[in-house]
């Protein structure tokens, strides 16, 4: 094999390993923009989209993603990613430029022209449709990774975040509650909860998790430990010991569902707090 054979099979090992195809120069996008999506072996997932004024394009099997102000490699990138989550084997993707939205340029160099004054704080950058429609990002305060099955209560709304953390908003202020899962809940007006960025983002901080809670099931009338309760825990089946308890360990969520079952008792399903105490107490009640 000659020298030229060798750099095409290391070019091809390394776009194999990366998910995406790299387009030289790479360009940021707009809303807007006509851009391409090309997927390799999947012509039904190849499509061309015009930016919205959201900043986001719709896109087979992944539905709703913002795009804007991200270079077409990082798009590329992000929906490699999506198709890989449950649906493609190490995808391959494309995004090519294919036209700028008109008198996109000219506010481009506008807003060069105005930067913020010294010791002014630069507002945080968001992207607004043309019906108010805003896209943000609800991240990981720590690690900046967006957060996905987020839901956030905002003018009489509940919206859910996607798998990337991004969620496309009605509204833009107002009192807002923000809850997710093995993450501190986050209430207060909206506008002044969100961070600098394109989009912009909203950090939420990680809760702190037990690395083990143990529980002891005991009889709700004599408060005696009730050893042999069969416990039900996200499939698995275990057996309280001669004191009635049961440890869980590994934890990675702040909640979680027990199910106990025991001849004479009557059966109980209940909500269990990894964040409580690492002693907690479980009551069953005869069934007579």
């Amino acid at each position: 094999m000659n020298k030229i054979n060798w750099l095409m099979v290391i070019i091809i090992s390394l776009v194999s390993m990366t998910g995406f195809v790299a387009a030289a120069p790479p360009a940021v996008l707009r809303a807007g923009d006509r851009i391409s999506i090309w997927v390799k072996g999947e012509p039904e997932l190849s499509v061309e989209r015009q930016i919205g004024q959201d900043g986001s394009i719709t896109l087979p099997l992944v539905g709703s993603v913002g795009v804007n102000g991200m270079k077409t490699t990082d798009a590329a990138r992000m929906i490699a990613q999506l198709l890989e989550d449950g649906f493609l084997k190490d995808p391959l993707v494309q995004i090519t430029l294919k036209g700028r939205a008109p008198g996109q340029q000219r506010s481009e160099a506008a807003s060069v022209a105005t930067p913020a004054s010294p010791g002014q704080a630069a507002a945080p950058t968001a992207t607004t449709g043309e019906a108010g429609k805003l896209l943000i990002e609800v991240v990981d305060a720590s690690t900046k990774k967006g957060i996905g099955n987020v839901a956030l209560m905002l003018g009489n709304k509940i919206y859910q975040s996607n798998r990337l953390g991004q969620i496309l908003l009605d509204e833009n202020s107002g009192y807002a509650v923000v809850i997710a899962d093995g993450f501190q809940t986050a209430a207060g007006r909206f506008e002044e909860m969100l961070k600098q960025g394109t989009p912009a983002r909203l950090h939420l901080q990680r809760v702190k998790l037990a690395d083990a809670v143990t529980f002891t099931v005991i009889d709700a009338f004599t408060r005696q430990p009730l050893p042999n309760v069969e416990v039900t825990l996200d499939g698995m089946k275990i057996t309280t010991n001669r004191q009635g308890a049961f440890k869980i360990s590994l934890i990675k969520r702040e909640f979680g569902e027990i199910t106990l079952k025991r001849r004479g008792y009557r059966l109980h399903r209940q909500i269990v707090d990894y964040k409580g105490p690492e002693e907690q107490t479980v009551m069953m009640v005869r069934d007579e």
